[in-house]
């Protein structure tokens, strides 16, 4: 890989990177989401190699949101020292301009804080709630003032099936992406299943959807006793297993693979022109 001194122009390509649990996800301005495993094991050179040959002969500012410090703290060293001088900036939530209402805001993963932002800005006045389904699924609300209200998590899909595998003696590991391809759907799932892998991926998958539908439920319901609009509220589904969870759940909703990426891509821009402001 080349050198490079890194400069700021008009032409700077914006670098968003959302770095998960599992895998690392980017963009380049509006172009489309790619992703690397973190299971690889020159998954940041991947990722740096493949944003490199996508910006030649532009410069490029890095705007990260990350859940996994160690990760965070690779992706960084690697990019300082291949191009000294690099603008590389890890979004907080002190860059989010949102109203957080929970004991601990530093405390909440950025990519629920980012998710939830985003929602309020495609939703504007409404309320909203976001189901970001990744190593972990959370179940967020905004309110109709685009405040952050908490949530609740559960163990993400694919989690779900390495730990009852490891977990287990006779159990056997499944591949989630066996799933993802076949499009599966709830009808596609037998209850009860006769052979232990079915039973395994019915009872993961199908499971999943109720409790994620259980807790929107009980959000609606909550809602309606203290005289929130019910009708008013937004569900929006993101994160790796959203397409795969969407055709398991029952509630209509929206489906918004990449709402971190568009949130760090807005929230670059803000800080962008903050800074130009703040020049001139």
């Amino acid at each position: 890989m080349l050198r490079r001194q890194f400069t700021h122009d008009d032409s700077t390509a914006i670098v968003a990177v959302d770095l998960g649990n599992s895998a690392a996800k980017w963009s380049i301005d509006d172009q489309p989401e790619r992703r690397v495993s973190l299971r690889l094991p020159k998954w940041s050179e991947l990722l740096i190699d493949e944003v490199n040959q996508a910006v030649t002969g532009r410069s490029s500012s890095w705007r990260i949101a990350s859940v996994n410090r160690p990760i965070t703290k690779l992706l960084v060293g690697r990019l300082q020292e291949a191009f000294p001088g690099i603008d590389v900036q890890i979004i907080s939530c002190d860059d989010i301009p949102m109203v957080v209402k929970v004991a601990n805001p530093d405390r909440v993963g950025i990519d629920r804080l980012l998710a939830a932002w985003m929602s309020s800005q495609l939703h504007a006045g409404k309320s909203s709630i976001v189901v970001d389904a990744g190593s972990a699924i959370t179940v967020d609300v905004v309110s109709e003032q685009a405040e952050f209200l908490g949530g609740a998590i559960l163990p993400g899909i694919a989690l779900q099936f390495e730990s009852l595998a490891r977990g287990t003696d006779a159990l056997p590991a499944i591949d989630l992406a066996e799933d993802a391809v076949q499009d599966i759907s709830a009808d596609r799932l037998p209850m009860p299943a006769t052979d232990t892998i079915s039973a395994i991926r019915s009872g993961i998958l199908l499971g999943a959807a109720a409790a994620v539908d259980g807790l929107i439920q009980h959000r609606l319901d909550r809602a309606r006793k203290i005289s929130d609009d019910e009708k008013n509220t937004q569900i929006i589904f993101t994160g790796g297993d959203a397409v795969l969870l969407s055709r398991l759940t029952k509630h209509p909703h929206h489906l918004s693979p990449r709402l971190v990426l568009d949130a760090i891509q807005a929230i670059a821009s803000k800080l962008t022109s903050q800074k130009s402001s703040q020049g001139s």
